[in-house]
C-alpha cells in the first residue's frame, strides 16, 4: 500500500483548480452519468444495446457493491492524512471503484457498437485507443482525486472486462437465436 500512497501523493503534487475540476468532471463522465448518456443514445440508435448494457451494469454493480462491503477496504483519504480528500465526500468503501466499473462498461459497449457501424483497421483503431484514453482517464481522476488506490481501479476495470464480455457474449447469441436484425 505504500506504493499506492506515493503514487497518489505524486498525482496530487501537481495540484491545481483546473485539473481539480476537470478530474471531478472526467469522474462524473465515468459514473451514472455517463452510463444514462449511453443508455438515452442505444435508445435512440440500438434498443438492444440499451437493455443488455443496462443488465450487465445492474450484474457488475450488484458484484462491486458486494466486493467494497466484503473487503472494506479504507479510502485513501481515510488512511493517510498526505491525502486530500478532492470533491464531493464518500462514505463507502473502496475496493473495487465503481467509477471505473461503470466507465469501463461504457467504453466495451459503445466499443462493440462502433465496431458493428466501422469496418476499417484504421478506424477500429482510433476507436479503441480512444476508449482506452477515456477508461485510463477515469482510472487516474479517481486516484487523483484521492477516493481511490490504484489496486481499487485495477479491480474495478477487471469486474467490468469480466461482466462487459459475458454481456456482449449474451447480446450475441440472443441476436443469433431470434434472427433479428440489429436495431
Amino acid at each position: 500500500m505504500g506504493f499506492e500512497i506515493k503514487l497518489i501523493e505524486f498525482l496530487q503534487d501537481g495540484r491545481t483548480p483546473f485539473f481539480d475540476a476537470s478530474f471531478q468532471l472526467i469522474s462524473l463522465i465515468g459514473s451514472y452519468a455517463g452510463a444514462v448518456a449511453l443508455v438515452i443514445f442505444f435508445l435512440i440508435f440500438k434498443r438492444r444495446y440499451a437493455f443488455f448494457f443496462l443488465l450487465t451494469y445492474g450484474f457488475a454493480y450488484l458484484t462491486q457493491s458486494i466486493m467494497k462491503n466484503a473487503i472494506m477496504r479504507e479510502r485513501p483519504f481515510n488512511v493517510s492524512d498526505t491525502i486530500a480528500n478532492i470533491g464531493d465526500t464518500v462514505t463507502s468503501f473502496s475496493m473495487p471503484s465503481g467509477h471505473v466499473v461503470c466507465a469501463t462498461l461504457i467504453a466495451i459497449f459503445l466499443g462493440a457498437y462502433l465496431f458493428s457501424l466501422y469496418k476499417k483497421k484504421g478506424t477500429r483503431v482510433i476507436i479503441t485507443l480512444s476508449l482506452i484514453v477515456y477508461v485510463f482517464l477515469v482510472m487516474l481522476s479517481r486516484m487523483y482525486l484521492g477516493k481511490h488506490f490504484l489496486t481499487d481501479v485495477l479491480a474495478g476495470a477487471g469486474v467490468a472486462i469480466v461482466f462487459g464480455i459475458l454481456g456482449l457474449i449474451l447480446m450475441y447469441f440472443y441476436e443469433k437465436r431470434k434472427k433479428l436484425p440489429a436495431k
